[in-house]
């Protein structure tokens, strides 16, 4: 495809008009100024090309055209505007099943170097990996943009890219890694004023140092969201927010408060949607810790209600809590019978952190059981998992539970093959120790 210049844009602009050279003319533009700029013997000035793109759009308005130029896109050179072009066409990529579509637009950014694009398409490609669960890949294209915008200093789009890459982290429970990332993000949301991806950042590292269990950081990173956080106009990031504080309550073994938080956050949902799904779900785990399990199951049934109907992605959340108050109430065949849909959810939805939650627990039922075979498969299960996300502390863990139930079962031989692999992966990671990030 090939772009055009000033002079020739203009042209072709005013020729689909249907519009004379005189008709752009006015008291400070001549014809001949004009017959000069199409023919590319002089430019336009941004004032002059403002008045012309006035008159472009008046005229198509007339003839019922939507054409909404402004001096700017006059203004544009080849590769200019093919980088307009090329982003306007990223918009309308928004599936793995468009993203045949991109080649055409490496051409395009090949051939006007334009290397801006390049980037915009490495992250469009993270995007859509994210959106499809595909966190591995979403953090390969991702790291392929980031090294673009680095290295032709394009800013604008370095914050999100750190975000998004910390997201991904953290989706495949890789926190550490996380907090880095988004710590990246706030530096150059600042640097680059994005308030807006600084909060997510912010909000973000609150969620990983809950889940480290750093509560007291955590709690601090949640006070610096909410502190800009206007609950009118924001309520559900208020109320998100204000549930990772109430679970580090929770965790720190302030239930009292925890349960306070969550039913002033009652007050603040009006009717029963996906918010209330959430609140009432994170009370339920609370009674479930004080183990009052009436009145545990009675806010999980609310939730699990509205859940199946409002929110189905986070059902397995409840489904698998509830499936654990159930069987710690003796209530074994539907506790399994739940804790296997929640985890077959969170599959769906590529839930890692409660694919690995369900399968433990599902593990712990069988073990308790006497039923070593799906205790065994259930961990091999979470082996796989943990080998496609590369965690080292799932491998650890599970590698050691496999020697431990193999040991009761006086499998020696495949005892030891469990602990000789978890040698391997403390050797391998002794050997590949990460530098620390400052």
């Amino acid at each position: 495809m090939e772009f055009l210049t000033q002079g020739e844009r203009l042209k072709k602009i005013r020729k689909m008009l249907k519009m004379k050279q005189r008709e752009l003319q006015d008291k400070n533009i001549t014809r001949g100024f004009i017959s000069m700029i199409e023919s590319g013997r002089s430019t336009m000035s941004k004032e002059t090309a403002s008045a012309i793109a006035k008159k472009l759009n008046k005229r198509a308005k007339e003839i019922g055209i939507n054409l909404n130029i402004d001096g700017k896109y006059l203004l544009m050179t080849p590769a200019e505007e093919a980088e307009y072009y090329c982003i306007q066409k990223l918009k309308e990529i928004n599936n793995e099943d468009d993203l045949s579509k991109v080649n055409e637009l490496l051409e395009i950014a090949e051939k006007y170097g334009r290397n801006r694009v390049n980037a915009l398409i490495d992250i469009k490609i993270g995007d859509i990996m994210y959106n499809a669960n595909k966190y591995i890949d979403a953090i390969l294209n991702y790291n392929k943009a980031l090294e673009l915008l680095m290295m032709y200093g394009f800013k604008e789009q370095i914050p999100y890219v750190y975000n998004m890459l910390g997201v991904c982290k953290m989706n495949i429970t890789d926190y550490a890694e996380s907090i880095f990332y988004f710590d990246k993000a706030m530096s150059f949301a600042d640097e680059t004023n994005d308030k807006s991806i600084r909060n997510k950042a912010i909000y973000n590292t609150s969620l990983c140092y809950k889940h480290i269990g750093k509560y007291d950081v955590a709690i601090e990173y949640v006070e610096k969201f909410l502190k800009d956080c206007n609950k009118s106009d924001e309520l559900i990031n208020y109320i998100y927010a204000s549930s990772i504080k109430a679970n580090c309550f929770r965790a720190m073994g302030l239930l009292e408060k925890s349960i306070d938080v969550y039913k002033n956050l009652l007050n603040d949902v009006i009717d029963e949607n996906s918010l209330a799904g959430l609140i009432y779900s994170n009370i339920g785990e609370i009674y479930a810790d004080i183990n009052d399990y009436e009145k545990s199951l009675e806010y999980f049934d609310k939730a699990e209600k509205i859940r199946r109907s409002k929110d189905e992605k986070l059902l397995s959340h409840t489904l698998i809590e509830k499936a654990n108050v159930l069987f710690k109430m003796g209530n074994i065949k539907k506790s399994i019978s739940l804790m296997e849909e929640g985890i077959s959810i969170a599959n769906k939805n590529n839930d890692i952190e409660y694919i690995i939650m369900g399968n433990y627990r599902l593990a712990d039922i069988y073990k308790q059981l006497n039923d070593r075979e799906k205790a065994i498969n259930t961990y091999n299960k979470i082996l796989e998992i943990a080998k496609n996300i590369n965690s080292i502390k799932e491998l650890l863990k599970v590698h050691i539970k496999l020697s431990i139930l193999y040991l009761k079962d006086d499998n020696v031989d495949k005892c030891k093959n469990h602990l000789s692999e978890a040698d391997k992966i403390i050797s391998g990671s002794v050997d590949k120790i990460p530098e620390i990030h400052h």
